[in-house]
């Protein structure tokens, strides 16, 4: 059987890809906001839960138990919250903390060689920069891949903002 604190490990690493990560004791759910009690609350009985939120937790856009978790095939189980969450950014119904996304779209790069802040390296075409923060990239088959300044080498990030036309 599967240990859930390695599924919770795994899953959190699968869901930095799209979303921020932030992990509640069960001991702390009372202090939430209620939307948040109410997805823990019906989001199933094993733990770990993991919900999705946008930033004013406004809106949920999935929440999966332990069981559904449990295949580890995060791409998949996640799919339909990821699909929600990059759809009500495009709208601009996703809410940040009060303020809409900035999405500045990249047009006309071409593929090149891009690294993480460990040092792996990816062949991609810069497409856009979100809240000046988050870069997209897509790769030669069409895979859009997020990455925060954080998870780029200070190279990538540098080229990412010329690219982009930021300071």
């Amino acid at each position: 059987m599967a240990c859930p604190g390695a599924v919770s490990v795994s899953a959190s690493k699968a869901v930095l890809t799209f979303s921020k990560s932030i992990v509640v004791d069960t001991s702390e759910t009372a202090g939430l906001p209620d939307l948040i009690k109410n997805a823990y609350r019906t989001g199933g009985a094993s733990i770990p839960i993991v919900i999705f939120t946008d930033p004013s937790m406004t809106q949920i856009y999935g929440r999966y138990d332990h069981p559904a978790m449990k295949s580890q095939k995060y791409g998949e189980v996640f799919k339909e919250a990821k699909d929600r969450i990059q759809k009500s950014k495009k709208d601009g119904s996703f809410s940040s903390g009060g303020k809409k996304v900035v999405l500045v779209k990249v047009e006309g790069t071409a593929v090149e060689s891009w690294k993480s802040a460990k040092g792996t390296g990816i062949k991609a075409k810069l497409v856009g920069v979100e809240d000046d923060t988050t870069y997209l990239f897509e790769t030669e088959t069409g895979k859009i891949i997020r990455a925060t300044a954080a998870q780029l080498d200070k190279e990538s990030v540098a080229n990412a903002r010329k690219a982009a036309g930021l300071k």
